[in-house]
């Protein structure tokens, strides 16, 4: 057997360096499609957003008190918008905003920050979303999910510690519909981070918990499965 060389054994360790490196790439594009096909558009559909909060009996005597006016004039900003009526939904949902005593003016602040995701205005949709986060008049349940949408637009973008902090306030609330998406944010963060074990110990924790729907389950094991 040839006996290897300083020069044999300087090729095989350059060559396994970058194989790791190779694997480490290819991981990162596996998160990143992953993140890509199951990233959720936090604010996207209010009906996901209402069919949460409906479900809570806080919300539920809040969102009684709403007068018909509101919920008719929201409904006709939603219509509008869907037709491509921008600009007349935005009028709508600013008046809202301005003279609601409901909890519509909160969810226009959240509509017309989903309107500046979609042109691109990723300050606009964060300077409303943080109106929402910040309003201590509102349930605890509608700023959580404005929080989340809030460090969902920037998971990529901003820097990770930053929005871990944001993201701490919902670490807790393991019992809420939401924690599923909690968890993947905060798991993503942390593999940003490259901390795979804390990531992986975040997303077992979640699957395990009987709050986190069956289909959310898929998703987190799904990005548990590539995390090595």
């Amino acid at each position: 057997m040839k006996k290897q060389t300083p020069v044999d054994e300087a090729e095989q360790i350059q060559q396994a360096i970058l194989m790791r490196e190779l694997e480490e790439e290819i991981q990162k594009e596996k998160l990143l499609n992953l993140w890509k096909k199951y990233r959720v558009p936090f604010i996207g559909t209010i009906i996901a957003v209402i069919a949460f909060t409906a479900g809570n009996e806080i919300y539920r005597s809040w969102y009684e008190k709403v007068k018909l006016a509101e919920s008719n004039q929201f409904e006709q900003a939603i219509v509008l918008n869907v037709t491509k009526q921008t600009e007349d939904a935005q009028k709508i949902y600013q008046n809202l905003i301005a003279e609601s005593k409901t909890g519509y003016g909160a969810l226009s602040e959240m509509r017309l920050a989903q309107i500046a995701f979609d042109k691109n205005d990723t300050a606009g949709g964060l300077a409303h979303l943080k109106n929402v986060m910040n309003n201590t008049d509102l349930p605890t349940e509608i700023r959580s999910i404005a929080r989340l949408s809030y460090v969902g637009h920037q998971v990529d973008t901003a820097e990770p510690n930053v929005l871990l902090n944001e993201l701490n306030p919902l670490l807790t609330q393991t019992n809420t519909a939401l924690y599923a998406s909690v968890a993947e944010l905060h798991a993503v963060l942390l593999l940003r981070q490259d901390n795979k074990t804390q990531a992986k110990d975040v997303l077992t924790k979640a699957v395990n918990l009987p709050s986190v729907s069956e289909e959310s389950k898929k998703r987190l094991n799904a990005l548990l499965g590539i995390i090595k």
